[in-house]
């Protein structure tokens, strides 16, 4: 009997034994796991705290170790949403180290970054760095949330401090253009955040285009070019410069002859109409404002991978010059109930014998080489690769987005229709030979409210109120029943 008990007591003990070193080898193996392998999962809405892929590449692409200081005040909203975007970057790439100050506990590394405000972040490589003020890492959004723009402003500052930022685009003054300086404000600050910097050019004062320039972006003009102006701008672009236009119809169908000469140039042909598509109005009510088809274009590709739609308020149509010598791939166009309509001053839209019919080109990307030696007159959606290429074999040279259309790079429209935010941004980066640069979107950290109905909060007093203490008041009665009967 006593054997029996012994054998009992060593056979619990050992499995006891067994198990404790069980758990502990499944421990040590969980803590190096965790050390070496590291998931998060980011719940939020708008994906707060998940870098984008722009981010990713420039990350995977740095030559040299970036250290970011985030000069932060402990407790505030601001900086916990830096800290862990922060730690995100550190992650992300062994390039990459991050370091959170307390600027009051160490004032000397506030000073030697020059940081006046708390919520800062300082992005550092070798003896150069950037600062980044918290009105550039935060704003307000449309919405009436916070407008998160760090990601975008410390990887915008990881591109000029690794040479790979700091491109010029120009925008066309002195002829009634919107700039981003008055009326774009949205399109600027979409430009800052890919890392290029914005100006304004007024030709008649400067006599010439700036050799800095690496897209000059024409906006809605409602004067005509100077001769010598179209001259300087056909000079920049037979030069490599490339080209964005922006040409609406204008009121009473007047037409700019020394802009379309300058749009003949690169192979575009503006049509004097007004676009009217009933099948792809706008919210079904304004047949002005087509909603556009897409064509086939790195552009615009991953605008339909994302099923992003696109408005085009007031627009024209375009066509694309015959024995040009360029190589014009229709980017956007309308269905083919579509018209354009040639009498501008008609109160009554309706189609006639004289107007346009669909389907209609609505904005046009042109590559190639001004020399005539290179391109067809048109590429067709799908056309691929090797019409991209060139007759000739060699790779082509963007030379110009136009659209028929200015009213879309408005900031009502940027800010509440994405297509059209993603669709001029990648126009500006596809100018610049850079497809696959940053596109990166501030993201609204907005209070999303609860709307209970009459039956849900019934639900939620009879199950949390009274149902989750009564069913641990059974749960400690049933015990207490089986230890006393036991």
């Amino acid at each position: 009997m006593q054997d029996a008990h012994r054998r009992r007591v060593l056979w619990r003990g050992t499995n006891t034994a067994v198990l404790t070193v069980a758990v502990l080898a499944l421990l040590v193996l969980a803590n190096v796991f965790a050390s070496r392998y590291t998931w998060r999962y980011d719940a939020t809405a708008n994906k707060l705290y998940t870098l984008s892929d722009s981010t990713r590449q420039v990350l995977a692409g740095l030559d040299r170790d970036v250290t970011l200081y985030g000069f932060l005040q402990d407790g505030s909203p601001e900086a916990q949403t830096l800290r862990k975007l922060m730690e995100q970057y550190e992650r992300a790439s062994r390039r990459v180290r991050v370091e959170f100050v307390d600027p009051e506990r160490e004032p000397s590394v506030a000073r030697r970054y020059e940081v006046d405000m708390v919520n800062s972040v300082v992005v550092e490589a070798g003896e150069d760095y950037r600062k980044i003020d918290p009105l550039s890492l935060f704003g307000y959004g449309v919405e009436g949330g916070v407008e998160i723009r760090a990601e975008q402003a410390i990887t915008r500052a990881l591109l000029e401090l690794t040479g790979r930022g700091g491109k010029k685009v120009y925008f066309l003054t002195g002829h009634g253009e919107v700039t981003p300086e008055r009326e774009l404000n949205t399109l600027g600050r979409l430009l800052q955040g890919e890392a290029l910097e914005v100006a304004s050019l007024n030709l008649v004062q400067t006599g010439k285009v700036p050799e800095d320039a690496a897209v000059i972006a024409i906006a809605g003009p409602t004067r005509d070019l100077l001769e010598e102006e179209r001259q300087r701008l056909e000079e920049y672009v037979r030069g490599g410069g490339r080209l964005l236009v922006l040409y609406g119809p204008l009121p009473g169908g007047e037409r700019l002859p020394q802009l379309e000469r300058l749009l003949a140039t690169v192979g575009v042909e503006a049509q004097p109409d007004v676009v009217v598509d009933p099948q792809r109005a706008f919210l079904g009510q304004d047949p002005l404002s087509p909603m556009p088809l897409l064509g086939t274009h790195d552009i615009v590709d991953p605008l339909a991978q994302r099923e992003l739609a696109l408005v085009l308020p007031g627009a024209r149509s375009l066509k694309a010059r015959e024995n040009s010598g360029l190589t014009a791939t229709e980017l956007l166009h309308t269905s083919d109930e579509a018209w354009g309509e040639t009498d501008l001053n008609t109160e009554r839209v309706a189609r006639g014998e004289g107007d346009i019919p669909g389907p209609l080109t609505l904005a046009l990307a042109v590559s190639g080489s001004l020399d005539g030696k290179q391109g067809n007159s048109q590429a067709q959606p799908g056309d691929g690769d090797e019409q991209q290429a060139g007759e000739s074999g060699n790779p082509q040279h963007p030379v110009a987005v136009v659209v028929g259309s200015t009213t879309l790079v408005g900031d009502q429209y940027l800010e509440q229709v994405p297509g059209n935010s993603d669709f001029v941004v990648n126009a500006v980066n596809w100018l610049l030979g850079s497809a696959d640069r940053l596109t990166i979107r501030p993201k609204e950290q907005a209070a999303t409210p609860i709307a209970l109905t009459p039956g849900a909060l019934v639900a939620v007093f009879y199950g949390l109120v009274l149902g989750v203490p009564a069913l641990t008041a059974l749960t400690g009665v049933a015990i207490w029943w089986r230890r006393r009967h036991a």
